[in-house]
């Protein structure tokens, strides 16, 4: 009985495990196009208030659409210290092509006139929209394979160990 139970407890390793990296592809995408309609809504807001980037991005961090993104929190507390679009997207600390975008909108937002702001934002917009794309269908083919790897793990531990 004890061999069952443990066989099971394997099994659900394996699975679980595999499932777990399905899981963190599909909230790769969803962090991805998370950051995409923030900066798409600090454009409309910029374009329609024309106020500072400071406080759009402070607004922006207090809305529930963006309170469970990650780095939206250190992003609108930097730029509240410092001032910079530079080193709020430092401290955001995201990774691949969320950092490369807000570093490159870093030397444009709240330094260029308004009109090179919102052309570097669109820009931004629709390159996080392909990155998002990307990272969906990479989510959608290789989820499934993380999640059938998982269950034959599982099951190849367990006929090992039986």
């Amino acid at each position: 009985m004890l061999k069952l139970l443990g066989l099971v407890m394997v099994f659900s390793c394996g699975v679980l495990c595999g499932f777990a990296k399905a899981r963190s592809l599909a909230e790769g995408a969803r962090v991805v196009g998370g950051w995409q309609e923030l900066l798409r809504q600090f454009s409309v807001t910029l374009a329609g208030t024309r106020a500072a980037p400071r406080e759009i991005i402070r607004m922006l961090a207090k809305q529930t659409a963006f309170t469970g993104l990650p780095g939206v929190e250190a992003m609108a507390e930097a730029f509240r210290q410092s001032g910079s679009f530079a080193a709020a997207a430092a401290a955001a600390g995201r990774t691949g092509a969320v950092e490369e975008v807000l570093r490159s909108l870093g030397d444009v937002i709240g330094v260029k006139p308004l009109e090179e702001q919102l052309s570097a934002l669109e820009g931004a917009v629709l390159r996080l929209g392909r990155e998002a794309e990307l990272a969906r269908e990479e989510s959608r083919r290789r989820g499934g394979l993380w999640q059938r790897m998982g269950i034959l793990l599982g099951l190849l531990a367990v006929v090992v160990l039986a």
